[in-house]
């Protein structure tokens, strides 16, 4: 028996947002905007944030700065019911930050600093703590210096061994990235990554073509985010399919990906059958892109769920 649902592990960051922007101030001076907001983001932070919001028990490994960044991270994430027990703190390293301006069409420009995401890593025993829920979601890889590699591979391998469900999404994905993330693949039993990111993997392709690369390579259930456009998955049994995303007003689209990621591990909880684990997923994605920051206007479950079926979705 595991003490939570979900154990995330990885990139967690500390967002201040500002829309809309879509140029730098004038030197010496200010650009005036509607409104600006910092939340706790990353592949791995945004996730469980907002996991914990869809009522999963939840516990995050990382690490952050001895700073007060950090101390807003861990305080907002504890406020939220996350498990922080996992969260080291590193004395000589700032906790990661994002600056996102972002444009009238919701998509963002980044000024970033990494911090403890090139310094967090696990040793054995982390590495079993962390192993201590249903499903374990690895979300980073390629922003995590010192757990890239032997690391991950090492969590991921004795997830399995566990009988765990694991999930795995990865961050400014390029043709280099592959080498860290192919050794992971036969170990993942939920990919899911941008189009962009996988095909900056794959070599290029269609959403099927893509999808089909990361199965031979070892993953069960390929989804592949599609922007605007939905997701495209391939999954472990049945045929591939497209699920086109709701039809609403863009605010912002920071962590559309995250809690794509977030849906997808609620639906995996409930036990739920792919194809509507991916409609809830787009339905968690819409409600982030509705509002400023990685958790949007999202609220809860019950709400995200009814919307699933009352929000209109973009004809195909």
């Amino acid at each position: 028996m595991t003490q939570f649902d979900l154990s995330a592990v990885g990139f967690v960051v500390l967002d201040t947002l500002c829309a809309h922007a879509d140029q730098m101030p004038p030197r010496g001076g200010a650009t005036f905007v509607d409104q600006m907001t910092m939340t706790v983001a990353g592949t791995a932070g945004a996730t469980a944030l907002d996991c914990a919001m869809l009522g999963l028990s939840v516990r995050v490994a990382t690490q952050m700065g001895r700073d007060p960044m950090g101390d807003w991270l861990v305080s907002a994430m504890e406020a939220a019911g996350i498990d922080c027990g996992l969260v080291s703190r590193n004395d000589a390293v700032q906790s990661p930050m994002s600056m996102l301006p972002i444009g009238p069409d919701g998509a963002r420009r980044a000024f970033f600093v990494p911090g403890t995401s090139n310094t967090f890593t696990l040793d054995d025993a982390g590495i079993e703590a962390a192993c201590d829920a249903r499903i374990v979601h690895l979300g980073g890889t390629g922003l995590l210096a010192a757990f890239d590699g032997a690391p991950s591979l090492a969590l991921l391998q004795r997830a399995k061994a566990l009988g765990r469900t694991t999930v795995f999404d990865l961050i400014l994905a390029n043709d280099e990235t592959v080498r860290l993330v192919e050794p992971l693949l036969p170990y993942i039993d939920y990919f899911v990554p941008s189009i962009e990111e996988a095909r900056a993997m794959a070599g290029g392709g269609s959403p099927a073509e893509v999808a089909a690369w990361f199965k031979a390579r070892g993953v069960k259930n390929a989804l592949i985010t599609l922007e605007g456009d939905g997701v495209w998955v391939d999954p472990a049994q049945g045929d591939a399919f497209h699920l086109p995303a709701h039809q609403i007003d863009v605010v912002d689209t920071t962590g559309c990906g995250d809690s794509f990621t977030a849906g997808v591990i609620t639906g995996i909880a409930k036990g739920w059958d792919i194809r509507q684990t991916a409609r809830f997923a787009n339905t968690v994605a819409a409600h982030v892109a509705s509002g400023l920051g990685s958790q949007g206007v999202l609220k809860d479950f019950d709400s995200t769920y009814a919307a699933m079926g009352a929000w209109p979705v973009k004809e195909i």
